[in-house]
């Protein structure tokens, strides 16, 4: 139970609790342990977020151990109301050039987890970013055919993509080295 709650519902805004018993001197005692987080670190403030924080962050959903080259936390309202947190990787991923190896964001509806390697949001030339978006657009019961035929994530893909190559490209303009670093990394595959 509490690794589904973990996994589905680790960032809704309400907590989700379980009933914990134990025995004390003969009695039961009940007391109630908080199961998720409560606090999706994207829908923060920027401003509020450190640095370590988001380096952390990335560990944890990209099960890497070193930090991570650059990333960018978009908080997009208008048109369509969606947010990002994409990161680029220090180094390429070991399975980049894997053909079964799933990649992709991780993809919440109103903070409640969807699914993993969502491939509809990211072109497969990009296959080495790592991240979320969290989008209010999406229906809950979201499944992969709505997600490949709907224009919401043909919108959303646009986007993400233009981001993660202003991304790069201000990269290369800012810090050469890095850059240079990373794409030797991707031609060692």
């Amino acid at each position: 139970m509490r690794s589904i709650i973990s996994k589905y519902s680790d960032h809704i805004a309400l907590p989700v609790e379980i009933e914990k018993r134990e025995e004390k001197d003969g009695e039961t005692v009940i007391s109630w342990e908080k199961i998720n987080k409560a606090q999706a670190l994207w829908t923060r403030n920027k401003s509020e977020i450190t640095d370590e924080e988001y380096k952390e962050f990335y560990k944890h959903i990209a099960h890497d151990f070193n930090d991570p080259l650059t990333w960018s936390h978009n908080r997009v309202e208008g048109k369509q109301e969606y947010t990002s947190l994409l990161y680029i990787p220090s180094q390429a991923p070991w399975d980049m050039w894997n053909r079964d190896h799933k990649h992709g964001l991780k993809l919440y509806v109103q903070r409640v987890f969807i699914m993993d390697d969502a491939e509809q949001f990211m072109p497969n030339y990009l296959r080495f970013v790592r991240g979320l978006i969290d989008s209010s657009d999406l229906p809950l019961n979201v499944s992969r055919e709505i997600l490949q035929d709907s224009t919401v994530t043909r919108n959303l893909r646009n986007a993400l993509t233009k981001r993660v190559l202003q991304m790069l490209e201000k990269l290369a303009k800012d810090d050469a080295e890095k850059y240079q670093t990373f794409g030797n990394s991707l031609a060692w595959y």
